[in-house]
C-alpha cells in the first residue's frame, strides 16, 4: 500500500515538474508593455535629419526669457524679449525691475546699434559682437550663434561640412571650417550640449533638460560657459513668427540722442 502510494506521488510530482518546464519554454500571448520594452534605437542620419527639420521650424521666432550674466565686468539679471529672422534680423530688448527698456539692440541689413535711453545713447559699430560686449558686460559671443543656441538648432549652413560620430549612444555632429570649430551633442534623440571654438568665443553650453529634436520643443534653461563670464537663460515663452510689425529689427527715431560709434573709440 505505501510502496503504491510512493509511487503514484512520484509520478505525480514528475508530471508537475514537467508542466511548470513547458510552461516557462512558452513565449507570453501578448507583448511586454512599455515599462518593459527597449527604446527604439535611432540612426545617426535619421537624428541629423531631424536637426534639419529643426533648423527650418525655428527659423523665425520669438521668445521671452530670463537671462543672468556673472562675468569679471558685470553682473546682472533681466528680463528680456528677443526677436529673430533668419538669415540676419535680431531684436534684443532687456527691461528694468518696472518694465522700461533697459537696453535695447538690433542688427539689420545696416548694420547692428545699441540703444540705452538711460544714457540717452545709441552705440553703433561694423561688428555686433562689439556691441554685445557693451551690451552684456563683456559677452563675446558671436551674435548669428547665440540665436541658434537659443532655439536648440544649427545654422542651416553648417550642415553642408558636418561629420558625425556615435560613441555609446552619444551622437556628435562636428562642423569644422575657417569660422571655427562646433560640436552638438546628441544623446537618446534630444541635444545636451554644445562646444564652440571661434576667434571671438571659445565655452560650452548646455542645455537642462536635454532638447527633443522634435521641431515645436522649446528649451527651458540654457547655461553658457567662457573662461571669463557665464550665462544663464532661463526661458518663459517660445514661439515660432510667421512676420513681425514693420520696423521691429530698427531703433525708434529718438530726438537728441547722442551717437557713438565704438569702433572709433578703441
Amino acid at each position: 500500500m505505501h510502496s503504491s502510494f510512493a509511487r503514484l506521488s512520484s509520478i505525480f510530482l514528475s508530471f508537475l515538474l514537467l508542466l511548470v518546464t513547458a510552461t516557462a519554454c512558452v513565449s507570453p500571448p501578448f507583448p511586454a508593455g512599455k515599462s518593459g520594452a527597449l527604446a527604439p534605437q535611432v540612426s545617426p542620419a535619421a537624428e541629423v535629419a531631424a536637426l534639419k527639420e529643426r533648423s527650418d521650424f525655428w527659423r523665425n521666432f520669438q521668445c521671452k526669457l530670463r537671462i543672468n550674466v556673472n562675468g569679471k565686468t558685470a553682473r546682472f539679471s533681466s528680463p528680456a524679449i528677443v526677436l529673430v529672422k533668419s538669415p540676419n534680423l535680431l531684436r534684443f530688448e532687456t527691461f528694468t525691475p518696472i518694465g522700461m527698456t533697459a537696453a535695447l539692440f538690433v542688427s539689420n541689413q545696416s548694420g547692428p546699434s545699441l540703444l540705452i535711453p538711460s544714457q540717452e545713447t545709441v552705440y553703433t559699430a561694423k561688428r555686433p559682437e562689439t556691441l554685445v560686449r557693451e551690451f552684456l558686460g563683456g559677452v563675446n559671443l558671436p551674435v548669428d550663434v547665440f540665436s541658434h543656441l537659443l532655439s536648440g538648432s544649427i545654422p542651416p549652413q553648417m550642415f553642408k561640412n558636418i561629420e558625425s560620430r556615435s560613441q555609446g549612444g552619444l551622437l556628435r555632429l562636428i562642423s569644422r571650417s575657417p569660422g571655427g570649430y562646433f560640436e552638438w551633442q546628441v544623446a537618446s534623440g534630444a541635444l545636451a550640449s554644445v562646444f564652440i571654438g571661434t576667434a571671438q568665443f571659445e565655452g560650452r553650453v548646455s542645455y537642462d533638460p536635454p532638447v527633443r529634436l522634435a521641431g515645436e520643443s522649446v528649451p527651458e534653461t540654457i547655461r553658457i560657459s567662457s573662461k571669463d563670464w557665464r550665462m544663464e537663460v532661463r526661458v518663459e515663452q517660445m514661439r515660432p513668427a510667421a512676420q513681425f510689425q514693420p520696423g521691429v529689427f530698427h531703433l525708434p527715431e529718438l530726438p537728441g540722442v547722442r551717437r557713438v560709434e565704438l569702433d572709433s573709440t578703441k
